[in-house]
């Protein structure tokens, strides 16, 4: 006969049930990540304002796409090299590897007094450095998470990239007024190794420090499986939408003579919001059913950037295109990591950056070409009904139950919700 449980017993019990229904998501290595991830913001952030600097050069807009998507050539032909690194060398010395690089570019910035070869070049490296730290702070983000809070994990990791944009672009345009641009890459050059001092206290799982075992086959094995075709074709999408006010919202608003601080601050500030009371929501409620709102929500935000070209239409199109962000780049890298082991984690972030920047890539010459064909509005129309396609990619090509027959029942379950 078993004794009788203690009040004590039965309360240990309950924590130990409360535990196990729902791993702890924070600690210190958590804490630490995101605060690597917000100075690295700061770093990263106010290049939003560069297109100006290159206008003052004399670059017009199509060149101007092409010098910004230039970064995204480089950080798309090192993402490959980055998906075998994170597994063969562990994700803390490509946090290295990439903070040297990235701290490289802000002072090869400082050299730039024409637009000529050298800023080719200088955006090539800084690519390079975006690249590696993407790939790298995401995967993280993802190791540090318990797989049922996976998505939570990685929406409240990404608060302090958009803390960093509210915060960072209105110190930037300050900055900028007070010491002009060599003062900006001076400032980013500084907060660039404040990341890297943090990154240094990160402690990385054992098992994830690295699987001298993998190799560039088994990277590109990963990136053709079918179950892994329409989330990474819906990532480069949502890249194409979001490229078209993160280049060239700046000149458009500066050509209304407005300014667009606003924007960004309504942008990141509901970002964050929707990620702090709705982190919980495509765990509990399904990734898809909070996807589909939030690609609507982001196209209608772009679509008002043409229809409302004024400080409050700024305000509430910035609303809309952070709450579509706020969900969907953290749902959109589940997606993709779900269909796939632990072991495959680095190289499947690797692979879900690597669209994103194509995305980019494809969408910063696209829109400045249409831009200055067309002008502003026809460019933001265009946008916004790119975003739209996603929702039908998922709707009519994601067979999810035809392309990935193996995995186990509870899994597939969480896939098609």
């Amino acid at each position: 006969m078993m004794p009788p449980q203690t009040k004590t017993d039965m309360a240990q019990q309950a924590h130990s049930t409360r535990s196990t229904a729902r791993p702890s998501l924070f600690n210190l290595n958590f804490f630490l990540l995101f605060m690597a991830h917000l100075f690295f913001g700061f770093a990263f952030w106010p290049y939003v304002l560069l297109p100006v600097f290159l206008q003052n050069l004399g670059s017009d807009l199509s060149s101007v796409g092409v010098i910004m998507g230039a970064a995204s050539v480089s950080g798309i032909l090192i993402r490959p090299w980055t998906g075998v690194a994170l597994e063969r060398i562990g994700r803390k010395r490509c946090l290295l590897v990439g903070g040297l690089i990235f701290l490289a570019a802000h002072f090869f910035y400082l050299a730039i007094d024409e637009i000529g070869w050298f800023i080719y070049f200088v955006r090539f490296i800084h690519g390079l450095g975006i690249g590696m730290l993407f790939s790298t702070f995401f995967t993280l983000a993802a190791d540090l998470s318990p797989e049922t809070r996976r998505t939570e994990g990685i929406a409240l990791f990404g608060v302090a990239g958009h803390l960093s944009g509210a915060l960072g672009i209105p110190l930037g345009e300050w900055i900028i007024n007070l010491a002009g641009y060599p003062g900006l890459f001076k400032a980013c050059a500084g907060f660039t190794l404040l990341f890297m001092a943090i990154s240094h206290f990160i402690k990385t799982p054992a098992a994830l420090v690295g699987n001298p075992q993998f190799g560039a086959r088994q990277f590109m094995e990963i990136a053709a499986q079918r179950s892994n075709r329409i989330p990474l074709a819906v990532t480069g999408l949502f890249a194409v939408g979001l490229i078209s006010y993160m280049t060239f919202l700046k000149p458009y608003a500066h050509e209304l003579g407005i300014g667009v601080s606003t924007f960004f601050l309504a942008y990141s500030l509901t970002a964050v919001a929707v990620r702090l009371v709705g982190g919980t929501w495509p765990d509990r409620l399904g990734l898809m059913q909070v996807l589909y709102p939030a690609l609507f929500s982001l196209s209608t935000g772009i679509t008002l950037l043409a229809l409302w070209p004024s400080p409050s239409g700024l305000i509430v199109s910035g609303v809309l295109c952070g709450i579509g962000h706020g969900f969907i780049f953290p749902i959109l890298s589940v997606l993709l990591l779900n269909r796939g082991p632990g072991s495959e984690r680095g190289t499947r972030m690797a692979l879900f950056t690597l669209f994103f920047d194509i995305g980019i890539l494809v969408g910063a010459p696209l829109w400045g070409l249409m831009a200055e064909s067309f002008g502003y509005t026809a460019m933001f129309f265009f946008s916004a009904a790119t975003v739209l396609i996603s929702v039908g990619a998922f709707v009519f090509m994601d067979r999810i139950d035809a392309l990935v027959p193996a995995l186990d029942t509870e899994r597939l379950s969480r896939l098609r919700r």
